[in-house]
């Protein structure tokens, strides 16, 4: 039952935030646009700069999932969740280093694009549309979950929160286009930081300071940096986190549309990799304050759970309901706090909406349906496919589509296995007390669920099923680089004069210049990097731009001319991909939600 109301002043604050995203996509697409372009609508005219887009890439995908779901992780597991922020820069500096330039080199709208130049257009396409289809299904949860944890704490109408957030979203993604995304990304990166401030500052002023909560959270054995267990059924370890958690987050920053799209959209390489190396140190401050306000919300409720109590009905609305009831009578701290929760489902919903615009458009009217459009009618998984294409010159195209389906297949099969036999698995969670509570009715509540679990038939498969969420990528892009690899060499592995190289990153000199050049040199394939250096060499590897005497920037790259010798290549057919993950940080049923995603 909801005991507290959203006031007023919360509401005015919300509207506020939703107003200025609509005025926002009305300056980008009625008074700033030049020209009704695809590179315009989809690509800011490549034309942005760094900062600005640097708070976009972070935004995207650190979704109101991610903000409702973090502190309930932190609640339910403790805290070995916050090595999490520092995947975020691992998957960050690895992809400015290595595939954001290759991106950029090659110029694609669409990422997909790729894949039929590396393989064939079965590959893009079924690639592309399994993108469209996972886009659609997160959207949704995105849009829907947050709305329903906050009007099940608070009283906030559902579907004014499901419609409004929609509508305003496709308002102004559609009418202002890319540029219209960043700068709302960037008012939603500032909401989204106030917000967390917020809360943590507040929470810490009600428990008494830093030492005391830490130290109500350490009793109550959250406070955990040292599991170390090589047991991949282990929820969290030091190793899935770090390692697995950095592959999932790679995927995300590496490989997924809505993300390269805005490295596409800043003027040079080099401000690309800045973005990025801003945008790692801003995705972990948000993953780490986000985990202290879970510390924080733990403190405060150790002796009497709401959860426990069936206060609440699902974990995930731990956050809403500790905001409502320890700190509504803060005018304006709930709608503040609600403004960033809104902040991180625009942000999401409206990089999905342009990613999404750029597969149909390019993907899947040009690709599929082999059609044209003129620029005014233009608006606009999967890491394996990459890994394979990228980093695998000789596999074709047989085994990238058998590596393809067979990785989708066996991460489906994994995903339902476990949801299946979900009351079968061990309960990692850590204790939760109504010791201090007035009313101690359910005190067994937790010994139930216990018999209720142990008197199921013990599925044969539980082990496998019972694989942490964190190493879903890393199984996935495994399949697919063994199956994909496998079946090439059976089936005619491409030979050296049929690799593109401007289609390849060469390992050995990416990964491996530590090693004798004989061994670099088997590595490379046969393939002669030589002479497609000199040429990237000779026409400016660094993008120069130059400014007009007409004040219009004009950016020249290495991409543009490396069209002459490759074009006599045989380009190969191959493809392995598999789903990406879109949520990488976060757990429970917002947080089923993320291990959704990460199956995917």
């Amino acid at each position: 039952m909801v005991s507290h109301t959203l006031s007023a002043v919360d509401y005015v604050l919300l509207a506020i935030l939703l107003l200025s995203s609509v005025v926002i996509g009305v300056i980008f697409g009625f008074f700033k646009s030049k020209k009704s372009s695809a590179q315009e609508f989809l690509l800011a005219d490549r034309n942005m700069s760094a900062f600005p887009t640097a708070l976009s890439i972070m935004v995207s995908f650190l979704s109101a999932v991610t903000l409702l779901g973090t502190p309930s992780e932190i609640y339910i597991y403790g805290t070995m969740y916050c090595y999490q922020g520092i995947s975020w820069i691992i998957a960050s500096i690895v992809t400015a280093l290595v595939f954001a330039p290759k991106f950029r080199e090659m110029k694609f709208i669409s990422v997909y694009e790729y894949l039929e130049k590396r393989f064939d257009r079965a590959v893009r396409i079924s690639v592309s549309l399994t993108y469209s289809l996972i886009m659609f299904i997160y959207m949704a949860l995105v849009l829907y979950g947050p709305a329903l944890a906050f009007s099940q704490t608070s009283g906030l109408n559902i579907w004014l929160s499901v419609v409004s957030i929609g509508v305003i979203c496709t308002f102004y993604s559609s009418v202002g286009g890319m540029k219209a995304v960043i700068w709302t990304d960037v008012l939603q990166a500032i909401v989204i930081a106030v917000g967390l401030l917020a809360v943590a500052i507040q929470g810490l002023i009600i428990l008494g300071g830093f030492k005391r909560t830490f130290s109500i959270a350490s009793r109550g054995g959250r406070i955990e940096f040292d599991s170390i267990s090589f047991d991949p059924r282990t929820r969290h370890t030091i190793w899935s986190l770090l390692i697995g958690g950095s592959i999932n987050l790679l995927a995300t920053y590496g490989f997924n549309q809505a993300q390269v799209q805005r490295y596409m959209s800043i003027r040079s390489t080099h401000g690309t990799k800045q973005a990025l190396y801003i945008n790692a140190v801003g995705s972990a401050f948000v993953v780490f304050f986000s985990a202290l306000i879970g510390v924080i919300i733990y403190a405060y409720y150790a002796d009497c759970d709401p959860y426990t109590r069936k206060e609440i009905e699902d974990i995930d609305q731990i956050l809403p309901y500790f905001v409502m009831e320890v700190l509504s009578d803060k005018k304006g701290l709930p709608g503040v706090f609600l403004a960033c929760i809104f902040s991180g489902s625009l942000s999401t919903i409206s990089s999905g909406l342009n990613s999404l615009s750029a597969v149909i458009i390019e993907d899947i009217y040009k690709g599929l349906l082999n059609r044209q459009l003129t620029d005014e009618r233009q608006e606009g998984p999967i890491m394996g496919v990459f890994v394979l294409g990228f980093l695998f010159p000789r596999v074709n195209r047989r085994g990238g589509l058998v590596g393809f389906f067979a990785s989708l297949l066996f991460l489906l099969w994994i995903f339902l296995g476990a949801q299946i036999t979900k009351k079968q698995m061990k309960n990692v969670g850590l204790p939760l007390s109504i010791a201090n509570c007035s009313d101690t009715t359910n005190t067994n509540w937790t010994i139930t669920t216990t018999i209720m679990s142990t008197s199921l038939k013990r599925d044969p498969l539980i082990d496998l099923y019972s694989i942490s969420y964190m190493w879903y990528t890393s199984i996935a892009v495994g399949t697919v680089v063994l199956v994909g690899n496998i079946v090439s060499y059976l089936t005619h592995p491409l030979q050296p004069h049929e690799i593109d190289p401007k289609l390849i990153i060469p390992v050995s000199d990416v990964c491996c210049c530590f090693l004798p050049e004989r061994w670099r040199e088997w590595l490379r394939c046969g393939v002669d990097y030589e002479i497609y250096h000199k040429r990237q060499n000779n026409n400016n590897e660094v993008e120069m731009t130059t400014t007009h005497t007409d004040g219009t920037n004009h950016t020249n790259s290495s991409a543009q001319i490396l069209n002459t010798d490759s074009k006599k290549l045989i380009r190969s057919n191959t493809v392995s991909p598999v789903p990406i993950v879109f949520s990488p940080s976060v757990p429970s049923t917002v947080n089923e939600a993320h291990e959704s995603s990460s199956a995917n």
